[in-house]
């Protein structure tokens, strides 16, 4: 690189961002029915209905073109109780006992595809996580995925993450 000559007379200007320039990213959230780690209704347990619970989310990150969520048994070494990809951004709500349209389900912990409900052995209290990923990318996965590859997907494309907890006691 050639030192600066006496007639050089061009500068650059870099322009910078203040604090106020930018904006905060949107932060994930999951909203529930269920107050953050109390007990579920039992309409969706095995003593209930066994619906799939219903939530809502917000903040997905703006130009994620997917998201999908994982429901876990944290008490009983993460079993997947219920695991999902590619559901559309547009989609912000998923209603009790509803797969998103479009959507992926992976197998879950009785091997069976969709939702397997909470149900632990009588007297023992367990603890369940509802995960929500924002994507960066669709996930190349099929219906009935085996549980440890979709989880491991979510995992490896999250842009963002939010969860929240709930116990289910028999």
């Amino acid at each position: 690189m050639q030192l600066p000559t006496a007639d050089q007379t061009e500068s650059i200007a870099v322009a910078t961002s203040t604090a106020e320039q930018v904006a905060e990213p949107a932060q994930l959230t999951i909203a529930a029915p269920w107050i953050e780690g109390e007990a579920i209704d039992p309409l969706f347990t095995c003593e209930g209905d066994r619906l799939s619970p219903s939530f809502t989310i917000s903040g997905l990150p703006s130009g994620a073109p997917t998201w999908g969520f994982t429901l876990v048994d944290f008490t009983a070494d993460d079993a997947l109780h219920w695991g999902v990809a590619n559901v559309s951004p547009e989609i912000t709500s998923v209603e009790a006992g509803v797969v998103p349209p479009g959507a992926t389900q992976s197998l879950n912990r009785i091997a069976k595809v969709g939702y397997a409900a909470p149900c632990p052995k009588a007297g023992e209290l367990h603890t369940y996580i509802l995960t929500v990923y924002a994507l960066s990318q669709q996930l190349e996965l099929t219906e009935g995925v085996d549980a440890e590859i979709m989880q491991t997907s979510l995992e490896a494309s999250a842009l963002a993450v939010a969860a929240t907890t709930f116990t289910v006691q028999r």
